[in-house]
């Protein structure tokens, strides 16, 4: 939506952060718990799941007198956003009543559709379509450059962790990405969907057996909300760990990056995403994007 127009928006989740443009913007979406640490946050959204099935708080009436023609939102995880149903329910109650355009892309085919989607919405077709455009060009370029990696080594062994305590692989997109970045997603495979694309299933929990079994050549870890200097010090609260210091020590290379921004949102910078993985697996700085933060460990 921001690429698209963004004097469009006038209101945002408060996890919409991104770019700092936005900020001045009234949130109608807030979360119930805030961050403390990540097995606390893991025990508390567990808890609060199932009290309350939900982990936010929606202002319906701040909704109402903004007025909007379109809402956006997504059903793909009910621990990143409201539930559909209930978007739809406050959409239901206004008048005029908004459309509800419900963004929830499984994979990188998805995300570039809804690119299109969202144009259509708002009427700026022709602009999304050079939108999306663009970003296949990008997607192009860099399945082209990993080919002639491919063609020289066995592909790489890559898992990627949306979380570390407890550890939770990431699904949908990613496995996809790693697949496009000329690698092999390990704990989270790629299936088929109905409509014949390839994607992962959904995050899942996994033992530091799990992983210290499959074998991986680097481990990407990008948390699920979190930016890279939080995740560092999640890091360091398990630094003395017995299976983190398993982990590490099955993984050559352990590459920790900004996931709040970058791996976790599906939208147009999942691409920046694929660029990186590309660079960072197949060591060529050329192709990662400058402002994407990560240090390798």
């Amino acid at each position: 939506m921001y690429v698209l127009m963004p004097e469009l928006l006038v209101a945002r989740s408060s996890e919409d952060d991104y770019p700092s443009d936005i900020a001045h913007l009234p949130t109608v979406i807030d979360p119930i718990i805030q961050f403390t640490n990540m097995a606390d946050v893991d025990k508390r959204v567990v808890e609060k799941m199932k009290d309350l099935g939900t982990l936010y708080v929606v202002d319906k009436s701040r909704i109402e007198a903004l007025a909007p023609d379109v809402i956006l939102t997504q059903d793909l995880c009910r621990v990143c956003s409201v539930d559909l149903m209930t978007v739809e329910r406050i959409a239901r109650d206004m008048h005029p009543r908004p459309a509800v355009l419900n963004l929830s892309p499984a994979c990188m085919e998805d995300m570039l559709d809804n690119v299109t989607e969202v144009g259509n919405a708002i009427g700026l077709s022709a602009q999304a379509a050079a939108c999306k455009r663009s970003l296949e060009a990008r997607i192009a370029r860099i399945r082209s450059a990993v080919e002639q990696c491919a063609a020289k080594q066995p592909r790489l062994r890559v898992l990627c962790l949306d979380w570390i305590n407890p550890y939770i692989v990431g699904g949908h997109w990613m496995p996809q990405i790693v697949d496009w970045a000329g690698c092999v997603s390990l704990l989270s495979p790629l299936v088929t969907d109905a409509q014949g694309r390839l994607r992962g299933e959904g995050a899942k929990r996994v033992s530091s057996e799990d992983i210290v079994a499959a074998k991986p050549d680097i481990v990407i870890i990008a948390a699920c909300g979190l930016d890279l200097d939080t995740l560092r010090r999640e890091i360091d609260n398990i630094s003395d760990n017995s299976e983190w210091l398993a982990v590490q020590a099955a993984a050559p290379r352990v590459v920790i990056c900004d996931g709040h921004h970058y791996f976790n949102r599906p939208g147009p910078r999942l691409v920046d995403t694929l660029e990186f993985v590309a660079g960072i697996t197949h060591k060529i700085p050329a192709l990662i994007p400058p402002d994407l933060p990560f240090q390798e460990l």
